[in-house]
């Protein structure tokens, strides 16, 4: 039996590559002539992902990992500029990228029972298309948020088309394909407010959306219907879009840079609420907020009579 191999390329936040293995981890379910090669790429400040990867993958035969050697990481300053730092990590491990990608297409062209069939990029990597156009590869974007999101980011080049700025604080509400309300620009991604480095990085990586052969999204369309069905409603050049959430991890082990007794406290007060009575906000692994916003979050919480710690 002929057998396909997809590469995955993910980014190496832990949010991104939990959600790109229980996704390869679905695939392989699905189909038994896949195997799934995902390159592991390293950040220099989330030395606990690798450990945590591997025991993710640890039982699964047909998923390989290769890591990548580490390459020199942005000046320090970038990091205040998330967006942009991102971005540019992963331009810059572009040439591992193609060179690895290279050996695997050239080591199966000889083999007569697997193939390379395509990428499957994470958001940062969409610069990579041109590694897969190179190689005679598609590329399909794996997308490890919403819709909502997936619709604005197809929205950022048209309006940039016509209006060439950034977004300001104090532009009016915008309408964006796939929100069902206007939204004020304050509830965006800061980065598309900076006028100095991050607009521009999202700017490039909206534009790639449409190079993709298709976009795989982590949503379902019983939570995002509005969404979904705004991208049917004459989008140009959209490619395919499939929904395939909810992608989670609920069997995998603690991450192992987590303090277990934290956790431990953590889950012993979960355990002690009744059922029903808890909201989980999750802001990513990434995620911060000021302490004036977190006192907005804290007092929303607190209006509508929900428990929170």
């Amino acid at each position: 039996m002929k057998q396909a191999e997809l590469i995955f390329v993910p980014v190496p936040g832990i949010g991104h590559l939990v959600s790109t293995i229980e996704f390869a981890k679905r695939l392989i379910d699905r189909d038994d002539r896949l195997l799934i090669t995902i390159l592991s790429m390293k950040f220099p400040f989330t030395p606990a992902t690798d450990a945590y990867t591997r025991s993710l993958t640890a039982s699964q035969p047909r998923i390989q990992l290769i890591d990548l050697p580490q390459v020199d990481p942005p000046q320090s300053e970038l990091l205040k500029l998330r967006g942009y730092y991102i971005s540019a990590y992963m331009e810059s491990n572009i040439p591992i990228v193609k060179d690895t990608v290279t050996k695997i297409v050239s080591s199966n062209s000889n083999s007569d029972s697997t193939r390379v069939v395509g990428l499957v990029l994470d958001f940062f990597c969409l610069p990579m298309i041109d590694v897969g156009r190179e190689l005679s590869l598609p590329s399909y974007l794996y997308l490890t948020c919403n819709a909502g999101f997936l619709g604005f980011m197809l929205y950022l080049p048209i309006r940039h088309s016509q209006i060439g700025t950034e977004f300001s604080e104090f532009d009016p509400d915008l309408l964006i394909p796939g929100f069902v309300n206007p939204v004020p620009p304050g509830v965006l991604p800061s980065a598309v407010l900076d006028k100095d480095n991050g607009y521009t990085a999202y700017l490039e990586i909206a534009q790639r959306f449409r190079d993709t052969k298709g976009i795989i999204v982590n949503t379902f369309r019983e939570l995002e219907p509005y969404a979904l069905d705004s991208f049917s409603n004459g989008q140009r050049q959209t490619p395919p879009i499939y929904a395939v959430g909810p992608v989670l991890d609920l069997k995998g082990q603690p991450n192992p840079g987590l303090d277990g007794a934290q956790r431990d406290n953590i889950m012993k007060w979960l355990d002690d609420q009744p059922p029903l009575s808890v909201v989980f906000l999750c802001f990513g692994s990434m995620g911060s907020f000021g302490a004036g916003q977190v006192k907005e979050i804290a007092l929303g919480l607190e209006a509508v009579d929900m428990e929170y710690a």
